[in-house]
């Protein structure tokens, strides 16, 4: 395991920007409800202290034959 170091501007009461050397994500919420979008085209929606969450990929490979 490594140092992380990570760079947060919080905007607002439910905005936050967070940075660190490989990638960017804004989360928005609170202590019911957070999503969180980063650069990798991830989303996650999770309630926070119940352990439940959703994750998904945005944008993903498409499929399909080439022609």
């Amino acid at each position: 395991m490594g140092l992380k170091i990570t760079k947060s501007i919080k905007l607002g009461k439910f905005l936050k920007i967070n940075k660190n050397k490989k990638s960017t994500s804004i989360s928005v919420g609170g202590k019911d409800v957070k999503v969180t979008l980063n650069d990798k085209k991830k989303l996650t929606a999770s309630l926070p202290g119940t352990g439940v969450s959703y994750d998904t990929n945005l944008g993903g490979k498409k499929t399909g034959k080439k022609k």
